[in-house]
């Protein structure tokens, strides 16, 4: 339901397998959700198949947890993101909007980086936080990156969420006192 309302994408496309989503005949694919555990071939090593088959498409795979790094196996057989199912509606609109945009999500269920602790900020969104840190509007911060001011408000939701904050003003402290910006 959230993926047939998201303003982005179009028509969906739905598939019960690898070797099911392989017999799609479409060029124009721009976004596949993997499961991790899908019948016959699992989503990780169908990431390979699928990348030759929709070189434009990004790719999210998705797993109900990550017990058995599956967010590293999924990096590492060439995945653009990761997501928890656990993942509220937010999260997941924020990690397709990110994938669209050319950009990867490696958040958790926390919106955190697992691997570090460190936020999972991608190099648009500190770009969006160091304007929000000068107390400029999201209208101020789109015309200033070129992008749609409900695209800054996606980025600043994500950025709230990965610091743990609830307000611009404590997302600006917070990213100044962890270094993320001076």
């Amino acid at each position: 339901m959230l993926l047939a309302q998201h303003p982005q994408l179009g028509e969906l496309l739905e598939a019960g397998s690898v070797a099911e989503a392989r017999r799609i005949e479409r060029s124009d694919v721009a976004l596949i959700i993997l499961d991790v555990c899908m019948p016959g071939l699992n989503g990780l090593d169908g990431i390979a198949l699928l990348r030759r088959q929709f070189p434009a498409a990004s790719v999210l795979v998705l797993s109900g947890n990550d017990d058995f790094g599956w967010r590293t196996q999924a990096r590492e057989k060439g995945a653009d993101g990761f997501l928890s199912k656990a993942a509220d509606a937010y999260q997941i609109a924020a990690a397709i909007d990110a994938l669209l945009v050319g950009e990867q999500s490696w958040s958790d269920a926390d919106n955190t980086e697992v691997s570090t602790g460190a936020p999972a900020l991608t190099a648009r969104q500190v770009e969006v936080l160091c304007l929000l840190a000068e107390g400029r509007s999201n209208k101020a911060i789109a015309r200033e990156l070129g992008m749609a001011e409900n695209t800054v408000r996606v980025h600043v939701s994500a950025i709230l969420a990965a610091l743990g904050v609830s307000s611009r003003t404590e997302a600006a402290v917070v990213a100044r006192v962890r270094g993320i910006i001076r």
